[in-house]
């Protein structure tokens, strides 16, 4: 159930590379559907203290692509942060969980310290559409960009649903000059 595509559609019918920067790549492991048992293992990944399901499950997309080449030449992962409020009302980011099960694969290193997120924003899954947009705008903010320039960094986060999130994680890393941008989604909702 994968999508593997600089042209793979975040957000209705518009793509992230046409509307923020050029991706390399882009794929999500599993489709979300609302009565699909994955619903479930999200939500207990994300708010039952269950983080380790995302390491799991990024190591079995891995080994799904093994023959594939999606994570070739990539030089670094960042996992979308989360604020330190939220960080820690829940103590753990289910992203930097993705992520680590990716580097324990791939031997790609992990960085949590080049993007913060500094807008503590409401849950985007409480949000409609325009709310999903407007609440995640200037939430978040680089740390020297310099050392960042012209690296190869996959972007991780557990569930893509407008793509917004992915979106304005992606416009600040603009500042990472001549950088090039994958992503990769546990999941995809439909």
């Amino acid at each position: 159930m994968r999508e593997n595509s600089t042209e793979t559609a975040l957000t209705d019918g518009q793509t992230a590379r046409k509307q923020i920067l050029h991706l390399e790549r882009a794929a999500a492991f599993l489709f979300y559907e609302k009565n699909h048992p994955i619903r479930r293992v999200i939500h207990r990944m994300k708010y039952t203290d269950q983080p380790e399901l995302g390491f799991w499950l990024a190591r079995q997309a891995i080994l799904d692509w093994k023959d594939e080449n999606f994570f070739d030449e990539i030089d670094v992962i960042v996992p979308i942060p989360l604020h330190p409020k939220r960080m820690k009302e829940r103590g753990y980011n289910q992203s930097e969980y993705i992520a680590r099960g990716i580097s324990e694969i791939t031997g790609i290193p992990i960085d949590t310290t080049h993007v913060t997120r500094i807008k503590n924003t409401p849950k985007q899954a409480l949000q409609d559409s325009e709310g999903r947009k407007t609440n995640v705008q200037e939430a978040f903010s680089v740390n020297h960009p310099e050392q960042m320039y012209h690296k190869h960094i996959l972007v991780v986060d557990d569930l893509v649903t407008t793509g917004e999130t992915m979106k304005a994680c992606l416009r600040t890393m603009r500042a990472f000059r001549g950088a090039k941008f994958s992503v990769f989604a546990l999941c995809k909702a439909l």
